[in-house]
């Protein structure tokens, strides 16, 4: 029964006698005068279209747009976790730096004064400057005499 249902391509719109059929037909018929181009068939087809599918892909975008936030503060856990645990372990090799330089001192009998913990930017290597190079007056005299050669 269903299947035969399924089958057939048309369908007919009943609008009864009643106000809220009329009002609807009403705008119809403004709707297909202002579009002349659009067929009650079409305008149908849009209106199912927007009623049936645009609702069934709002509810997934909502449940998709959920589980995107959920997942973004499930990373930004992860991510505050992961900080706290790197920043512990620098603490933990600073000291073991210290002690390091107190166990050199011992060694080597000497005293090392703690070092401060370097900033970052001190770590990271340094383009080398270069010296402004300063002219020979004999060679800038030679060079004269080979262009003149």
């Amino acid at each position: 029964m269903i299947l035969k249902w399924l089958r057939q391509t048309r369908k007919p719109v009943l609008f009864r006698r009643n106000e809220l059929d009329q009002n609807l037909l009403a705008a119809v018929n403004a709707e297909l005068l202002r579009q002349p181009g659009l067929s009650f068939s079409s305008l149908c087809k849009e209106a199912l279209h927007q009623r049936l599918l645009n609702n069934h892909y709002s509810d997934q975008t909502r449940s998709t747009d959920k589980r995107i936030e959920s997942l973004e503060a499930q990373l930004h856990s992860v991510e505050q976790r992961f900080f706290a645990q790197e920043k512990n372990r620098l603490e933990q090799l600073e000291a073991q730096l210290v002690q390091l330089s107190l166990q050199m001192a011992r060694l080597t009998g000497g005293t090392v004064a703690p070092m401060p913990p370097l900033p970052v930017s001190d770590l990271l290597p340094e383009a080398e400057e270069v010296d402004e190079v300063v002219e020979d007056p004999v060679l800038s005299r030679l060079s004269g005499l080979i262009d003149d050669f």
